[in-house]
């Protein structure tokens, strides 16, 4: 077992399907019910949790068990044969209402949906559902959240596709109300609509929007609009140094050309957080 996950403030929720409601064409929003996500810590931020998506069976016996910490419910879904394991995929969470025990997650629906987002889209409220996350009586709000520009950043540049709207939302709306850094925000969709939705949350921010062309391969787009962004804005970034920072989230490899580029702008490595939020490729589990 990874050492990360000794450590880890995450436990294993169980919970059930309250609501599913459609916010744009492309999402879906999945509100989740229980009562040990009173524990549930409200992070916030870019902060990834797992959802656990039950079979035709439902939840298995060995994770059926609330608030079980994740070195021990690992373990157990490590041990069921592949047939009964839950596929595991990460979201961002958009709501924690502790006080409601209630979580909410925004699922973006790919055109090839993967297991979680086509079981998102069929599932009916009263439905079992996992989702590991953080316990707030463990401690350890850093864990699990990449962001961090540091106290002297005075620009930043915030890139994804819809795979990253909930977390570019969390992170704009988490410095709305404070004097904060400059904020860029580059976005790219497949429908114009879906855009839209999250623009309209992103107050303050400086956006711009990339349509993907109905033939695109996902984060190609962002990676041409990195590409003019690096162009127009990198030498200024550079200056700053450390007064600058970059996050930056899609496709996983093409996020790593859309690093590459700012890199050799000259913006260091260590200005950049890139992460791959999916893989261009048909995933069963």
């Amino acid at each position: 077992m990874s050492p990360s996950f000794h450590a880890s403030p995450n436990v294993l929720f169980v919970t059930r399907v309250l609501e599913v409601r459609r916010l744009s064409p492309g999402f879906l929003r999945l509100t989740l019910g229980g009562p040990g996500l009173s524990h549930f810590a409200p992070h916030g931020l870019d902060q990834r949790v797992k959802l656990l998506v039950p079979g035709a069976e439902g939840v298995p016996a060995a994770l059926a068990e609330d608030l079980v910490h994740e070195p021990r419910w690992r373990e157990a879904w490590r041990s069921l044969p592949e047939d009964t394991r839950p596929p595991m995929r990460s979201y961002t969470p958009s709501a924690v209402r502790p006080r409601a025990a209630e979580v909410d997650l925004d699922v973006y629906v790919h055109d090839r949906p993967g297991p979680a987002s086509a079981w998102v889209a069929a599932v009916a409220p009263g439905a079992p559902a996992l989702v590991s996350g953080p316990d707030v009586r463990r401690g350890a709000p850093g864990h699990g959240i990449q962001w961090d520009p540091g106290p002297a950043v005075r620009r930043v540049l915030l890139a994804g596709d819809e795979t990253a709207f909930p977390a570019i939302r969390n992170i704009v709306a988490a410095t709305a109300d404070t004097p904060g850094p400059r904020r860029e925000v580059l976005l790219e969709a497949g429908d114009a609509r879906d855009a839209t939705a999250l623009r309209a949350e992103l107050p303050g921010a400086e956006v711009s929007v990339v349509i993907r062309g109905a033939r695109e391969r996902g984060g190609v787009p962002l990676a041409r609009e990195a590409a003019a962004w690096a162009d127009r804005s990198a030498a200024e970034a550079v200056c700053l140094g450390e007064g600058f920072y970059a996050w930056l989230a899609t496709e996983s490899t093409r996020v790593a050309g859309i690093r590459d580029v700012l890199r050799r702008a000259g913006v260091a490595p260590r200005r950049i957080h890139a992460q791959g939020y999916w893989h261009d490729r048909v995933r069963v589990s």
